[in-house]
């Protein structure tokens, strides 16, 4: 099995309320929240987790974002260009993970079944967070439903909740596995402070369509994971390689 190492590429700066990750906790607070695309190093493939997307794609949805890069900048620097990724994993569809699908002419694109399904007819509380359905028909995608390897050392685990499809992305590295959790957190989620921690050991993100699922794949992840890379944490910013 191949020990694997991710990159984390930070793309879009978001000011948001902190609730948003934390659900019912720290309400009034506001913190800065990454948007990253992650590359995952010596795989067989060029794979990449997620896209983000350009600031004015949030700008319209109410939220207070900058671009900070662009993927193609970002993957510059590992000496790729966008057209050598073979792959790209979506975590889900919302549209801060998928803005920049079109850059990537040659990858197919992986997502849960259910998920792709929900993007294009969702409920319309969900209708904000999913991009208008000509995008998703200009993407080479494949999907898989549920637990899935996509190559050696790379896995996906099916953790819904934040959406009906979110997917986690597992990789093997030389401290052991590492998890990309696909729910919208940061390091809070799987690390509260104790006095949360006392009695609930994950808080669950703020964006969920089920608590109870969300609660599940969280823990699900804490106890897979020898690392977990909560997505929108901003620690990854001053990153360049985990672990």
């Amino acid at each position: 099995m191949p020990n694997l190492k991710i990159c984390p590429l930070p793309i879009l700066l978001l000011k948001t309320p902190k609730a948003i990750n934390t659900y019912l906790v720290d309400i009034t607070k506001i913190i800065d929240n990454y948007s990253y695309c992650f590359y995952i190093e010596g795989s067989e493939k060029k794979i990449l987790v997620d896209t983000s997307c350009p600031a004015e794609s949030m700008i319209e949805r109410g939220h207070q974002a900058e671009t900070i890069s662009t993927p193609y900048d970002e993957l510059k620097k590992l000496d790729i260009s966008p057209e050598e990724i073979d792959i790209v994993i979506f975590t889900h569809l919302h549209v801060d993970h998928i803005g920049y699908s079109s850059i990537f002419n040659n990858a197919k694109f992986i997502v849960q079944k259910t998920e792709l399904e929900t993007a294009y007819n969702p409920h319309p509380i969900q209708r904000i967070n999913y991009r208008d359905t000509e995008i998703l028909d200009t993407i080479n995608f494949e999907t898989v439903q549920g637990d899935a390897q996509i190559v050696p050392g790379v896995d996906v685990i099916w953790t819904p909740g934040h959406t009906q499809g979110t997917q986690s992305v597992v990789v093997n590295t030389e401290k052991g596995k590492a998890v990309i959790a696909g729910m919208c957190s940061i390091r809070e989620n799987f690390e509260p402070p104790d006095m949360i921690r006392n009695y609930m050991p994950v808080i669950v993100t703020g964006i969920h369509i089920d608590v109870d699922q969300s609660y599940n794949s969280l823990i699900r992840i804490k106890n897979i994971a020898d690392i977990v890379i909560p997505c929108h944490d901003p620690e990854f910013a001053k990153r360049n390689q985990i672990p």
